[in-house]
């Protein structure tokens, strides 16, 4: 998939106000497709106290230097366009009068802003019972996202503390056990980063609809929150010790699930893909079944080893462990590489493994738009 840079047609003042109602009728960015090719018009109206903007995201990628939008003269108004030769859906963000250091991401994150212009937003609440909404811009060509059409809250997922004597903290936990009376023991689905997995992925809602399709058994969701991501999910050990000493035993104890590690599924996206991988791999007597969605395998887990995930295969016997995976086009190409490395050293090992390549990048718009993918292939073909 190929993006290129061309030169804004809105650039030249006299079109911009032919295209002005255009504009206002159907919101920005602009498609126009021609023949084999998709071009992408990003416009940003600012104000007199506006002096620069960057567009950013998945598409058209997150290169500062590259995103810097151009001035229409005379006006408020700037502007950017894009070539692709693929169908592609990708949130985006303006940085708007952006001072910060280069490399200064944390401080720049906290200040981008949503398109005024676009009426495609993602409205979720970063921590579920919440009042307090994030929104994110997307645009989609030729890329239908049909989980967007689900609703994104459930009132009856709830919180629980749990404190962990082996990782000496305390974390939120997500519950949804929509099925409290089933005779027989449910299926088990652990997710890293549950807060993300309630509302933003709304996965309760997504187990309604598998269920009410008759397509997967009674299942109990624990999302699983991080006080510290970077130090816990990062294939490491004594997480894993706090999964299988602490929090199984205690889900075991509240609620009525399976205890066999077919029934019971790890999922993340990114470090909790990583994670969830990892986890299963070294604990199959638990863990049956993985979704692992932009899964990490680029970080050094080992000093100085990129392909770490693939040595560690090549170390561990085969194992009845299931793996959806995916990753997608518009990716870091580290990330991407190592995926497609990963699938290929399962494939090779006898693992049983699906992966899929969608169009875009590392991105909660793809995380919940094949998070249904992958838990029916989990949960319905097996």
């Amino acid at each position: 998939m190929k993006i290129t840079e061309v030169q804004s047609p809105f650039i030249n003042e006299t079109f911009l106000s032919e295209n002005i109602y255009e504009i206002d009728a159907h919101g920005t960015p602009l498609i126009e497709i021609v023949e084999d090719d998709i071009f992408v018009h990003f416009l940003y109206f600012g104000d007199e106290a506006t002096t620069s903007v960057h567009v950013l995201g998945s598409f058209p990628g997150w290169d500062l230097q590259e995103g810097e939008m151009i001035k229409v003269e005379g006006k408020q108004v700037w502007v950017k366009s894009y070539k692709t030769d693929s169908p592609f859906a990708s949130t985006y963000y303006f940085s708007v009068n952006d001072n910060f250091a280069e490399d200064d991401w944390g401080s720049r994150f906290e200040h981008l802003i949503t398109d005024p212009r676009n009426p495609n937003k993602l409205v979720f609440s970063e921590v579920p019972t919440d009042k307090v909404t994030s929104e994110i811009s997307y645009i989609t060509v030729n890329e239908p996202l049909q989980s967007m059409e689900l609703t994104n809250q459930n009132p009856n997922v709830y919180k629980e503390v749990f404190n962990s004597n082996v990782l000496n903290n305390q974390r939120n936990l997500w519950i949804y056990d929509p099925f409290k009376n089933s005779s027989t023991p449910k299926k088990l689905l652990i997710v890293f980063d549950g807060s993300q997995y309630t509302e933003a992925i709304p996965v309760p809602n997504m187990m309604d609809q598998l269920y009410e399709e008759g397509k997967i058994p009674p299942t109990v969701m624990v999302g699983v929150d991080s006080p510290n991501r970077f130090s816990e999910l990062m294939g490491n050990e004594q997480f894993s010790g706090f999964l299988t000493e602490e929090l199984l035993p205690w889900i075991r104890k509240n609620f009525h699930v399976s205890h066999h590690p077919e029934d019971v599924t790890l999922c993340g996206a990114s470090l909790g893909g990583l994670t969830a991988f990892y986890s299963a791999l070294n604990h199959p007597n638990y863990f049956g079944n993985v979704l692992c969605q932009s899964g990490s395998f680029n970080h050094k887990k080992l000093k100085d080893d990129q392909h770490w995930s693939v040595h560690f295969l090549e170390s561990q016997p085969v194992a009845p462990v299931r793996i959806y995976m995916n990753a997608g086009r518009l990716e870091m190409q580290d990330l991407l590489s190592a995926n497609s490395l990963t699938y290929e050293a399962l494939r090779s090992k006898g693992f049983e493994v699906k992966y899929r390549l969608f169009n875009g990048g590392h991105d909660l718009l793809w995380w919940r738009e094949t998070f249904l993918e992958g838990l029916e292939y989990l949960f319905c073909e097996g």
